[in-house]
């Protein structure tokens, strides 16, 4: 192949990948191989002085969605220039006066303010044009509505997802999110208001577009005292902000560091480009590669039927952690890669976090997709999901479906009855003990006989029995997300527990004919979801039995609310409760709010290590939140917090 036509594949390529990433939010190749394949086209121009219409490297990539109004960025919204080398942002940077920020790794979005006022969100879009997100960006918790000046503002940010936030809302998803940035991408441009609501986005100030300040930081400090976060930055020589500011350290996806040229009117002057910006320069981490071989592709068949596929490998010690598994994505993911076992495959951690598998060294292309579902055997169908090929089990009672509804139900923030792990589900599944979640409470019958079962002991199966029978009283939002209704977290949860106080209310709502969309947060996917799950599960799941074992235990025996206003982060490890869900519920009993992330609005920050130099550390310092111990979150509960 000669270089023009490398030259016209490249093209083609990254213009499949970026549709697939931008507008789909479902990527068909990793960063990785996009950054390698992107630079090679860019090698490949400068050497022929051939530059296709429409080449990646000379306009920012973007779509619009439909469904969205579409609106004129102010001033086109250009990329950083890139590159692996530190001694390149040397030669950059020179002499100049200038900061490092992260890059953030989440949806570029604008918003305007005037007199004071939110007005507008809008997507980078194209970079000409973007996505009117306003009604989206009103459900952001950390961006101010009203701030205090009359002047407009204009600002630059990244709406992003703290990996918190990410593991907590695909802990309740039946098809999770691969990235933080997915997530927040797919959470932004959601046309239903009830998902943006449901999931706590934050926005990050990168730049201040409007007023101008002559000196970029201090615009940033500026906009910090109005309310905005700000990306973390930091002053210094270039190879000790390298060194201090790793992807680990901040609680956001980040993609790289920013160099940026602090004088505006000196940045002014260096020009642009159609893709980037002349007074800044973006420094890729190169993750280091490792060479390893495909041992096969592991299918596991998700709650929803969805059948996700995993790479297995001969282990690999990367960043001082074992590595011998990653994700592949979808059916698409493998077609490109052109996967075969035995092949010799390089594996990395993408940000020094996710295990990715970025290229395949043999291609032999001898993989295979399973023809049945690896769990029931039931027969396998491809659906093709915004060009993304997906593989899928047709069978309605698949048994893992089943194992993942009853891990979920048994699990501390429902059921709570320990002793049921995944193992031993799995067993009692395929001893024909369980084939419901109202079987659960029929397990005693089977006791006398799990008592010779290897593994097994007297002393063992009394415990579980007493799980059991203490799992009997529950509060109503518990048993609501031990359902497994989609879309119903527990959020949701204590949402329909206060509406309707009674299992019996809330049963004759879902049989009937209510409407849910009318509950504030919820909207027509949920309300559809509900009814869906009361014609099916409910039967399948013998639900109308199930309840007659429980005790609900009422709204109106919870403590009183001491602790009413107070805002709550937890982390670290814990002595005094079992766990962070057990802490939480204690804390939500008295009136308090629990959250994943640290803003302005948190009371506590709870850490047994107060001197940690942790993020959640570090930040909560930064803005004058007091760290405390479970020994004073005790006297907090108490009421006797300032004894």
């Amino acid at each position: 192949m000669d270089k023009i036509d490398r030259i016209k594949e490249l093209v083609d390529v990254l213009h499949k990948a970026s549709i697939a990433y931008y507008r789909d939010d479902n990527p068909i190749i990793s960063d990785k191989q996009y950054d390698n394949l992107y630079d090679e086209l860019e090698s490949l121009e400068n050497e022929t002085g051939v530059i296709l219409a429409g080449s990646p490297t000379q306009k920012v990539q973007g779509y619009i969605l439909e469904g969205f109004r579409k609106v004129q960025h102010s001033k086109p919204m250009l990329s950083a220039d890139k590159t692996k080398s530190i001694d390149e942002i040397k030669r950059f940077v020179s002499d100049k006066d200038f900061y490092c920020s992260y890059k953030l790794d989440g949806l570029t979005t604008v918003v305007k303010f005037e007199n004071g006022r939110f007005m507008q969100g809008i997507t980078r879009g194209t970079g000409e044009i973007g996505e009117d997100v306003t009604e989206q960006c009103k459900f952001i918790p950390n961006l101010p509505m009203l701030i205090p000046t009359n002047e407009y503002i204009e600002l630059r940010g990244e709406t992003v997802v703290s990996y918190d936030e990410f593991h907590r809302v695909n802990a309740s998803l039946d098809k999770p999110f691969s990235h933080p940035r997915n997530m927040a991408a797919g959470t932004l441009r959601n046309l239903d208001l009830n998902v943006v609501k449901q999931r706590r986005l934050s926005f990050v100030v990168f730049e201040v577009v409007s007023p101008i300040f002559k000196n970029k930081w201090e615009g940033l400090e500026t906009v910090r005292e109005w309310g905005f976060e700000v990306v973390n930055c930091g002053c210094g020589s270039v190879d000790d902000l390298v060194e201090a500011m790793q992807p680990e350290f901040y609680k956001y996806p980040v993609d790289g560091l920013v160099f940026e040229i602090n004088d505006y009117d000196l940045s002014k002057s260096m020009g642009a480009t159609q893709h980037h910006e002349g007074c800044r320069m973006a420094l890729k981490w190169a993750d280091d590669l490792y060479e390893t071989t495909l041992t096969g592709i592991e299918w596991q068949t998700s709650r929803t039927g969805l059948i996700n596929p995993v790479a297995n490998f001969d282990t690999v010690i990367i960043d001082g952690s074992e590595v011998s598994n990653a994700t592949l994505h979808n059916i698409s993911y493998i077609e490109n890669l052109q996967l075969g076992v035995g092949d010799t495959i390089e594996v990395y951690k993408a940000n020094k976090i996710i295990p990715k598998v970025h290229n395949n060294l043999t291609r032999s292309d001898t993989w295979e997709y399973p023809k049945t579902c690896p769990t029931c055997g039931y027969s396998t169908e491809i659906h093709n999901e915004n060009g993304s090929k997906t593989l899928h089990c047709t069978n309605p009672a698949c048994k893992a479906k089943l194992i993942n509804r009853l891990v979920n139900f048994v699990s501390r923030k429902c059921m709570n009855i320990d002793g049921l792990s995944e193992e031993t589900l799995t067993k009692f599944v395929e001893w024909g003990w369980i084939s419901n979640l109202f079987d659960v409470y029929n397990l005693t019958s089977h006791f006398p006989e799990l008592m010779n079962k290897d593994g097994f002991g007297r002393r063992s199966v009394s415990k579980l029995q007493e799980a059991i029978e203490n799992s009997k009283c529950v509060t109503l939002d518990c048993f609501i997300t031990a359902l497994s209704i989609p879309g119903i977290g527990s959020a949701q949860a204590k949402v329909l527990s206060k509406k309707f106080v009674e299992w019996e209310k809330f049963e004759d709502a879902g049989v009937n004919n209510y409407d849910f969309s009318e509950i504030d947060g919820f909207g027509e996917v949920l309300n559809k979801n509900i009814h869906t799950w009361f014609n099916t599960m409910y039967q399948t799941d013998r639900v109308s039995q199930l309840v007659r074992n429980l005790t609900f235990i009422r709204n109106s025996m919870q403590k009183d609310n001491n602790m009413a206003g107070m805002t709550f982060v937890i982390t670290g490890s814990l002595n005094h409760f079992a766990n962070r869900n057990e802490l939480k519920k204690k804390l939500e009993l008295h009136g308090a709010k629990v959250s994943g992330s640290i803003s302005s609005k948190t009371t506590y920050l709870i850490n047994n290590d107060i001197n940690s130099t942790s993020s959640k550390n570090q930040k909560a310092k930064e803005l004058n939140i007091p760290i405390i111990n479970e020994e004073y979150v005790v006297k907090l509960i108490d009421g006797k917090g300032d004894e």
